[in-house]
């Protein structure tokens, strides 16, 4: 790729790419950002579908679903996604957000919140709860985790200020004796298509004192979300390409601000996915209509 017309790629910003970790701007996002600076000023729909790919996470459970809206929102430009509603219905908002969730799956997070919050109190195993938590969670927590001593107490403190977004737990202690299962902690949500097993797994290390070995966890990608990544990459680098695809398809007409958006939807889901591809060049702005 081109990056001569670019003085000092070093002056690009970054924070379009905070999903990806980059520390400098590659050969690809140089180029990209030369598509961008012959847009002029950005429709605000378009800061936001902007927005939608920073915010894409490879591990997160709907992250095809994700793909796809975003995707519609560039062809129709208008959106289908709105940032502000993304993790709406996590537990980070409240006990009762996950009232909103129609998948079940934050109440099932919200479950294993309160058993931990009652397990980390000091009550021995109730008997009843009146918020209907299943009896076999407790008893499935409170076994994983055994004895109780000081250590468990401030790695579950840890693991609900993870799960709740608090980070309240002092944790320099903890990162010296524990740093690999703090790591592990940290990666621990329940939006993660592994989701309970990994805050199973999760909880029955903090009972081992002892980091999981086979844990999956935030960054993580399966055989099938990598499978997801390298169609979805394939078909819209196809489709900067000039062909028609059934992904492309709802793209429309090709314009320079939908090329713009698509390349950098491409470009994220190739790094996610650590894709062994390279994207393909992109047509001089002269010929697309803004």
């Amino acid at each position: 790729m081109n990056s001569a017309n670019i003085t000092n790629p070093e002056d690009i910003p970054l924070e379009p790419w905070a999903n990806l970790g980059f520390e400098h701007p590659d050969s690809e996002i140089v180029e990209i950002y030369q598509l961008e600076q012959h847009l002029g000023t950005l429709p605000q729909v378009a800061e936001d579908i902007r927005n939608l790919i920073t915010r894409l996470e490879i591990c997160h459970f709907k992250f095809e679903r994700h793909i796809l809206r975003i995707i519609g929102s560039i062809g129709s430009m208008k959106l289908n996604l709105y940032p502000d509603s993304i993790g709406s219905a996590h537990p980070k908002c409240g006990e009762n957000a996950w009232q909103a969730d129609k998948t079940g799956r934050s109440r099932k997070g919200q479950e294993y919140i309160w058993a931990l919050q009652t397990w980390l109190s000091g009550e021995q195993l109730p008997e009843g709860d009146t918020r209907g938590i299943p009896g076999k969670l407790f008893e499935e927590i409170y076994s994983s985790l055994g004895q109780r001593d000081k250590h468990k107490e401030l790695l579950v403190s840890a693991l609900l200020d993870r799960l709740l977004w608090n980070f309240e737990t002092e944790r320099s202690t903890l990162i010296e004796q524990f740093e690999t299962l703090i790591y592990q902690i940290d990666r621990t949500d329940i939006c993660h298509y592994a989701f309970p097993e990994n805050i199973k797994k999760t909880i029955e290390a903090i009972g081992e004192l002892s980091p999981s070995t086979d844990f999956e966890g935030c960054g993580s990608s399966d055989e099938e979300h990598q499978k997801i990544s390298l169609k979805s990459f394939t078909n819209l680098a196809a489709w900067l390409q000039g062909e028609i695809n059934e992904t492309g398809r709802p793209l429309g007409e090709r314009t320079l601000l939908k090329r713009w958006l698509v390349a950098c939807l491409a470009k994220t889901i190739k790094e996610l996915a650590g894709l062994e591809k390279s994207m393909p060049e992109l047509t001089d702005p002269e010929d697309l209509p803004n």
